[in-house]
């Protein structure tokens, strides 16, 4: 997981929602507020996602929570949670709660999660009904992404030397969007490694 900073609703969701007798409908212009501002990947696993693959996760699920299904602090961009047989994400979660947050700010989710060089995910004990069960992030195919990651920066590094300033410039890379608005599919497991090889150095 990544942490999201939620910005302001986009004009068009906000007129949307306030025009008398509406329901929820993930209108484009929802859709692609969401995904500028995770960088296109999923609120989840990191995945890569655009428009016509991904799904609008309502963090509190709007069945229950009726009354936050149009609230935008309530909305994600997720992954569908199917591109594998191994389902995952919100497609797994349902209506689950969850203990983790990807845009709480006080438990910054990319502090509480931890990384294996075999693409695992780490976390303390309280989240694993969350990271195993709730959302299947330890998947066998996000797992193999995530290593496959990993690998692919260690090898280029490998080649470059494991300088301070290079290990630096990765980091920054990694930690921004690109010229598109874009992070790099699972960049916090790689953004583990480099800090890991940074502290060694």
């Amino acid at each position: 997981m990544k942490f999201i900073e939620k910005g302001k609703e986009p004009a068009a969701w906000k007129e949307y929602r306030e025009t008398p007798g509406v329901d929820f409908d993930a209108i484009p212009e929802l859709k692609e507020a969401l995904l500028q501002e995770q960088g296109y990947i999923c609120c989840y696993c990191m995945s890569g996602i655009k428009e016509s693959n991904m799904k609008v996760e309502h963090y509190k699920a709007r069945s229950v929570y009726t009354d936050l299904k149009m609230e935008y602090s309530n909305l994600f961009a997720a992954c569908k949670g199917n591109f594998c047989s191994d389902k995952h994400c919100d497609t797994k979660k349902q209506n689950t709660e969850l203990t983790i947050h990807p845009a709480d700010s006080k438990s910054n989710c990319e502090k509480i999660l931890g990384y294996k060089l075999n693409g695992q995910l780490t976390y303390p004990a309280e989240y694993e009904t969350d990271i195993e069960i709730t959302l299947n992030l330890n998947n066998s195919v996000l797992t193999s992404n995530r290593k496959e990651a990993i690998y692919t920066v260690a090898l280029a590094l490998k080649k470059l030397g494991y300088k301070k300033p290079i290990i630096e410039r990765q980091i920054s890379k990694f930690s921004s969007k690109n010229d598109a608005g874009r992070f790099t599919p699972y960049c916090n497991a790689v953004l583990w490694l480099l800090r890991k090889k940074l502290s060694a150095n």
